[in-house]
């Protein structure tokens, strides 16, 4: 039985191989022999790259759900994309901005003063701490967004598009929030990098159990069109600062 793209849904699809698990546990729960990572697929239609199976919608939402402000990796000011994005919002049609997947508000905060803040956040904890830096949340995911009324001037997606079951429906119903001429901003892996061809399935990236889909900047070419959209700008950055060391051992 041939396994369909996730985005696109063409059964024209091969199987790439088995993804290894790099992570103390799978999604929350303790390794076994159990435990099914799935296997890494590539779409000859449309180029994404996907995990399948998958974990659910739902599974997803809890795990994420569960997490403290405190758990996650914080990488501050230091990180670069953070540098590019602040220059990216300094011409909007409208000074807001809203962040799929804001964490503790972190991103938006280094934004600075003079910006309409708006937040996507699952973790409870985290959730509270973005409130209390005066960002206005709106949900706990995506899908909390189907009856709103607000349009933004920027929407940013920084470490969130590869976490998405039903990417394609996302982007369009982000997109549909857009005012016009407003900006949406994404950041992710780019399965084209030399360090992901040459590690394939050991990069470290698609082999964190909560990492569902896998781009290159063909597939944004492809999908654009489809979510009423056109690419501005493109650009490649690092994930994070690093020693050369660290980038042979990734």
């Amino acid at each position: 039985m041939r396994t369909s793209c996730i985005a696109c849904g063409s059964p024209d699809t091969v199987r790439i191989g088995e993804l290894p698990v790099y992570t103390p546990d799978f999604l929350g729960q303790a390794l076994n022999g159990c435990v099914d990572a799935g296997s890494l697929y590539q779409c000859l239609d449309c180029s994404l790259r996907f995990r399948f199976p998958q974990p659910t919608a739902q599974q997803l939402l809890s795990y994420y759900a569960g997490l403290s402000e405190t758990e996650w990796w914080q990488h501050g000011t230091t990180r670069e994309v953070w540098r590019h994005i602040r220059k990216e919002v300094q011409d909007l049609p409208q000074m807001s901005v809203l962040d799929v997947g804001c964490f503790r508000g972190d991103l938006l905060t280094h934004l600075g003063e003079g910006l309409k803040q708006f937040g996507v956040e699952p973790s409870a904890s985290a959730r509270e701490e973005a409130r209390s830096r005066g960002i206005t949340l709106l949900g706990d995911s995506i899908e909390s967004l189907r009856d709103e009324q607000r349009r933004f001037g920027a929407i940013t997606m920084i470490d969130v598009i590869e976490h998405l079951p039903r990417p394609v429906d996302s982007l369009r119903l982000l997109s549909r929030l857009l005012l016009p001429g407003g900006k949406l901003i994404i950041f992710t892996g780019d399965t084209q990098a030399l360090t992901w061809r040459i590690a394939n399935l050991h990069y470290w990236y698609s082999a964190l159990p909560e990492h569902i889909a896998f781009f290159q900047l063909p597939w944004f070419r492809w999908v654009s069109p489809k979510i009423n959209c056109t690419i501005s700008s493109s650009k490649r950055l690092a994930y994070k600062a690093a020693s050369l060391k660290v980038r042979v051992d990734e």
